[in-house]
């Protein structure tokens, strides 16, 4: 009878697709305006974008506001001054998660903003998405992986289901971002997916 394994972390995910672990190629996160505002995968529904902000820390704030709107509207096909945008704080435990915009004519997606330097990334989903950004030390690159992860998860949580526990309903997806501009940077992004009822 051998020994029992005296790594337990070194066993492989238990997840169908690996898990949050699994190596796959980044995803590409495009300038805003360069391509249609669209999904970038047809089994990733997010839609990844970047701005890079004028040099002025005065305009960023409007700069980074405009390019949201910017992108929701064309995702919603829609007018940014149309959009209703729920981006306040959650009325059950006052984080910032489950961010929405609304069109007039009721079609909804959820959105992510996280703000490194002069660049502003974006998320845009139909599920409660969220972005977590860590800049990665020359010695462990890896370690900025862990809180990049956990930032993006807390934005996912869709509001009501912080008042209990997980019932196992949901599920949440976690890749990993790639931007050119951002070269020391670890960018995950997190969706929470609903399970089909019954499944």
């Amino acid at each position: 009878m051998s020994p029992p394994d005296p790594r337990p972390h070194s066993l492989p995910a238990t997840h169908p697709d690996g898990g949050w672990g699994a190596q796959r190629p980044p995803l590409p996160v495009l300038p805003l305006g360069a391509a249609p505002a669209q999904c970038d995968e047809e089994t990733v529904p997010v839609t990844l974008r970047f701005l890079a902000l004028s040099q002025s820390p005065r305009h960023a704030v409007d700069e980074s506001r405009a390019g949201l709107l910017t992108l929701l509207g064309a995702v919603l096909g829609t007018a940014p001054g149309a959009l209703v945008v729920d981006d306040g704080p959650c009325p059950h435990c006052a984080r910032r998660h489950a961010l929405a915009a609304k069109s007039p004519t009721g079609a909804r997606r959820y959105f992510a903003v996280v703000r490194h330097g002069g660049h502003v990334v974006y998320a845009v989903c139909p599920f409660p998405v969220g972005l977590g950004l860590a800049v990665a030390g020359a010695d462990h690159p890896a370690r900025a992986r862990k809180p990049a992860r956990l930032a993006a998860h807390g934005g996912a949580v869709a509001r009501g289901r912080c008042v209990g526990p997980r019932d196992g309903s949901v599920e949440y997806v976690v890749r990993y971002a790639g931007v050119k501009r951002l070269p020391r940077c670890v960018l995950s992004v997190v969706w929470e997916v609903p399970f089909a009822a019954g499944a």
